[in-house]
């Protein structure tokens, strides 16, 4: 139940959900670092809500869907009365669903330890790469990983994150090709994001949603 909860309030993205993922984020340290079963269990939970946490692409083959809508339902769009939701639907959940796991991978809270620390982010952005084809889905993913985790990525492992920053923009970016007209201008939208985030440095800047974990500090919740 607490996972499910976890995860389904993250189905509903907000504005600010930024914020949010990082309150979240120190909710599932307290709870997962006093119940061992709980981080498997809640990982699977977002794992099988979002494919790109584990990280894992469904790549579409006519011999092995017999709809496009049946391979859309396989990568995690959701139907209601018997309709596909829309791109943009499916798209702000991914969204939030990898904020969600890139503020929990680097999330720390005095006494307490987070079982999937900023070592499994780091392993995620290197199995990203190695295994998983360029996208839209999987550059949205990866902008909101970054967004979210890319400060304390860079904090840790410095040089080497940057030379992953250059695989980025030499092979995944360069990878990125366009297909669906429908698809391109949201696509564009993510290159021109991801390019901008790294060009300007904004993984030295540290999240301002990061420091409301400090305002959420209270013996009375806990």
């Amino acid at each position: 139940m607490f996972a499910e909860k976890v995860v389904s309030q993250s189905a509903n993205p907000q504005k600010s959900f930024s914020g949010i993922a990082f309150a979240y984020s120190r909710f599932i340290v307290l709870v997962t670092s006093k119940i061992p079963l709980a981080p498997d269990i809640l990982l699977a939970e977002l794992n099988r809500a979002c494919i790109y946490t584990v990280p894992k692409h469904i790549s579409y083959f006519v011999a092995r869907f017999k709809t496009k809508d049946a391979y859309y339902k396989v990568i995690g769009y959701e139907e209601k009365d018997g309709k596909i939701d829309s791109t943009d639907s499916y798209v702000e959940r991914l969204t939030s669903y990898m904020k969600l796991y890139g503020a929990l991978v680097q999330t720390e809270v005095n006494g307490f330890q987070n079982l999937h620390g900023l070592r499994e982010g780091w392993a995620w952005l290197a199995r990203f790469l190695n295994a998983l084809r360029a996208n839209l889905y999987t550059a949205v993913a990866l902008q909101s990983f970054l967004e979210m985790a890319g400060f304390a990525l860079y904090r840790r492992y410095r040089t080497q994150f940057e030379k992953l920053l250059n695989i980025i923009a030499r092979d995944f970016l360069n990878s990125l090709k366009e297909g669906d007209p429908e698809l391109n201008a949201k696509l564009n939208k993510v290159i021109v994001n991801i390019r901008h985030y790294m060009e300007s440095k904004k993984f030295k800047e540290e999240p301002d949603e990061l420091q409301l974990k400090s305002h959420l500090d209270s013996s009375s919740y806990f």
